[in-house]
């Protein structure tokens, strides 16, 4: 039997890499209740709504790949 494709909102993406200015460490929690951890001035976002939260956050800059 045949899998079904994944559609492309779903599909897994690489993760993308944010530096903190504000904070070494530290614990940002997503309105769905998820957390990411900062360590070393650096998050990981692994999918879309994460980015997106990351994009808004002030203290964030997304680093490039």
């Amino acid at each position: 039997m045949a899998s079904k494709p994944t559609p492309p909102d779903e599909v897994p993406s690489a993760p993308v890499a944010y530096r903190d200015r504000a904070f070494i460490s530290r614990t940002l929690v997503m309105r769905d209740g998820r957390l990411l951890q900062v360590s070393a001035h650096c998050v990981e976002a692994s999918d879309a709504e994460a980015q997106a939260f990351l994009d808004a956050h002030p203290d964030l800059e997304r680093l490039p790949e």
